[in-house]
C-alpha cells in the first residue's frame, strides 16, 4: 500500500505518512501531529472545486497529495482596531471578547467574522460577504476580511478561490451542488434525476439525487417527505464535537435554526450562532434563542446543556 501524501495550500512541500487513515477525521489527527498543531484547526479541501470535506468522508477516491488548509488557533486584533461597541452578531455590550470595527462601522470579533464569512461562502454559496446588520448590508472586501479575521495564508488562498468559484456558478441554472459531497453537478436538459460522478466513483455504484429537493433519487421519487427524510439523515449522521470556548462536549455539529429551520454547521469557537438566513441568534448547544441580544444559557464561554438531535418532522 502506498504512503499517504498531503500538502498545505500555501506550501510546495509534500508531506508523507507511513500509515493510511481511512477517513478525513483520522487524516486530520495524523496531519496535526505531523505539523505540530491541533486537528480541529485543519481542513481537508479541494481547492479547484471549493470543497471542504466532511470528517466522515472516506479518503478512498480523493486525489493525492491531499490538500489541507491549516487555520489560526489564536486570531488576534491589532490594538488600533479594537472597539468597545457590541458585536453585530451577539449584540451583547457586556461581552468581554475583543472586537474590531469593519469598514462599514459595525463591530465584530475576529472569530465571528471568520465563521460568518465561512458560512456565507460554504453554506449559502454567495459570491460576496456583506454586513449582517439590519439595514446595512455593506459588502466587505476579501482583503479586509483576511486581515481583520487574522486568516492564515492557507485560509486566504482557499476562500479567495471559493468566492471566485461562487461568482462563476451563482447564475448557472444548469449546475447544482451534490447534497452528499458538495461537488457541482451538471444538469442534462430538464431532467430531475442528477448523477454525481464523484460520489458514484467513490461508492462504486450510481449516486443520483433530485434536482428540486436534493433528496437521494429512488424509483417513483416524489418531492414530498423524501426531502425531510434526507434532511433528517443529515442531522442524525452529523458527528458530535466539542465547542472549545465553552468546553461543551457531545454537541451535534449540524443543527436547524430554531426559527426558520435553515441547516447550519458549527465551524469553530463559541456556542453563539446567528442564522445567516433569518438572523436569529441562538445557542448551538442547548438551542435556546437569544433575548435582547443575550443567550438565556449564559455568555459565549459558559457551559450549558446539550439539546438532542432535532426532529424535522416535529412541529415548531
Amino acid at each position: 500500500m502506498k504512503n499517504m501524501m498531503f500538502q498545505q495550500l500555501s506550501s510546495s512541500r509534500i508531506h508523507t505518512l507511513t500509515e493510511n487513515p481511512l477517513s478525513v477525521s483520522e487524516c486530520k489527527k495524523k496531519f496535526a501531529a505531523k505539523l505540530g498543531t491541533q486537528h480541529y484547526y485543519i481542513e481537508v479541501v479541494n481547492l479547484e472545486d471549493g470543497i471542504i470535506y466532511e470528517n466522515e468522508r472516506e479518503i478512498q477516491g480523493l486525489s493525492t497529495p491531499l490538500q489541507i488548509m491549516v487555520g489560526n488557533p489564536d486570531r488576534k486584533i491589532p490594538s488600533y482596531l479594537v472597539t468597545t461597541e457590541p458585536d453585530m452578531i451577539m449584540q451583547d455590550e457586556d461581552d468581554e471578547e475583543p472586537r474590531l470595527k469593519m469598514s462599514c462601522g459595525h463591530a465584530i470579533t475576529p472569530y465571528n467574522l471568520f465563521g460568518y464569512m465561512k458560512s456565507t461562502l460554504m453554506c449559502d454559496v454567495k459570491s460576496a460577504v456583506c454586513c449582517p446588520t439590519t439595514d446595512c448590508n455593506a459588502e466587505w472586501d476579501m482583503r479586509e476580511i483576511a486581515k481583520k479575521a487574522d486568516m492564515t495564508e492557507d485560509e486566504r488562498i482557499f476562500f479567495e478561490r471559493k468566492i471566485s468559484f461562487n461568482l462563476v456558478n451563482q447564475d448557472n441554472n444548469s449546475t447544482s451542488e451534490c447534497p452528499s459531497c458538495g461537488h457541482f453537478c451538471q444538469r442534462q436538459q430538464d431532467v430531475l434525476r442528477i448523477r454525481c460522478i464523484i460520489c458514484t466513483k467513490k461508492n462504486g455504484g450510481a449516486f443520483d439525487f433530485c434536482w428540486n429537493c436534493k433528496a437521494p433519487w429512488f424509483t417513483d421519487h416524489k418531492c414530498s417527505n423524501k426531502e425531510l427524510e434526507a434532511f433528517q439523515r443529515i442531522l442524525n449522521d452529523a458527528p458530535l464535537k466539542k465547542i472549545d470556548m465553552s468546553e461543551i462536549e457531545g454537541v451535534p455539529s449540524k443543527r436547524m435554526c430554531p426559527n426558520c429551520r435553515y441547516l447550519i454547521e458549527h465551524l469553530q469557537a463559541c456556542k453563539t450562532m446567528q442564522c445567516t438566513k433569518c438572523k436569529t441568534v441562538f445557542c448551538f448547544s442547548c438551542l435556546k434563542v437569544a433575548v435582547n441580544g443575550r443567550l438565556p444559557c449564559g455568555n459565549y464561554n459558559q457551559k450549558c446543556t446539550v439539546a438532542r438531535v432535532q426532529n424535522v418532522f416535529e412541529a415548531q
